[in-house]
């Protein structure tokens, strides 16, 4: 079983598709934290990436971690939380995950950014 799962990752080239995916996802979250301080640092590497989340004093951001992981998963899109402080937003897809779903999980996060700001306003 562990050779057959080891020949479909090299058959498919799931290994380069998370690096290649996982890189252009990464870009895409750190263009976002250009537009949004709440997202303080964007870490990770491949298809495993975080989030950290801060409020505009700088502290970990639990609940609006919390609420923008609610929003994701009512557009069908699912992410987790994750850290000491409950505030990084835990980005870990399938490993054959596309450049459209990257595409449309970044425009789904910004979407409930806009919306969050505009909440706290």
């Amino acid at each position: 079983a562990g050779k057959a799962v080891l020949e479909v990752l090299r058959e498919e080239r799931l290994q380069e598709n998370a690096a290649e995916v996982g890189t252009y996802l990464k870009s895409g979250l750190e263009q976002l934290a250009t537009r949004y301080p709440v997202l303080s640092e964007v870490r990770g590497e491949g298809l495993f990436l975080g989030i950290v989340m801060v409020d505009a004093e700088g502290r970990p951001a639990a609940h609006l971690t919390r609420y923008i992981v609610q929003r994701m998963r009512e557009q069908r899109v699912l992410i987790g939380s994750d850290g000491a402080h409950h505030n990084v937003l835990k980005i870990r897809p399938p490993l054959v995950f596309s450049e459209a779903d990257a595409d449309h999980l970044l425009s789904t996060l910004d979407a409930i950014l806009q919306e969050s700001a505009l909440r706290s306003s």
